[in-house]
């Protein structure tokens, strides 16, 4: 299995750093713009990529133990998201590339194999 460190990512995507919390090495993507399939991963120490800038992308990540947070489309982080991810020990990273370029990107580092049927 590929591991990643957020700095592995910060240079594929040319993203910010906004809070650098843990050393976790990344073992996959999940990316949502709902959290309630989030929610549904089974997989551990992922990089959640998301599209919005809110507490509940903060929260699921917690609960989901996703260890970093990349918030794609350059979109401005409120100051309680931040907060939040500092309370929990949880990376944040920024791009300015959408969900859809972001995941393509992220395939270098991930590569994506074919489930059986």
């Amino acid at each position: 299995m590929t591991s990643a460190t957020i700095h592995d990512i910060q240079k594929t995507l040319q993203c910010e750093i906004l809070h650098e919390a843990n050393t976790i090495p990344l073992k996959g993507v999940v990316a949502s713009g709902l959290m309630s399939d989030v929610l549904t991963t089974e997989i551990e120490d992922f990089l959640l990529v998301c599209n919005l800038a809110n507490s509940q992308v903060v929260r699921t990540a917690y609960m989901v133990g996703a260890p970093t947070i990349l918030v794609t489309n350059a979109k401005q982080v409120p100051s309680d998201f931040l907060e939040l991810c500092h309370e929990h020990n949880i990376n944040l990273l920024r791009t300015a590339y959408p969900m859809y370029e972001t995941c393509v990107l992220l395939g270098e580092i991930f590569p994506v194999t074919r489930r059986s049927q």
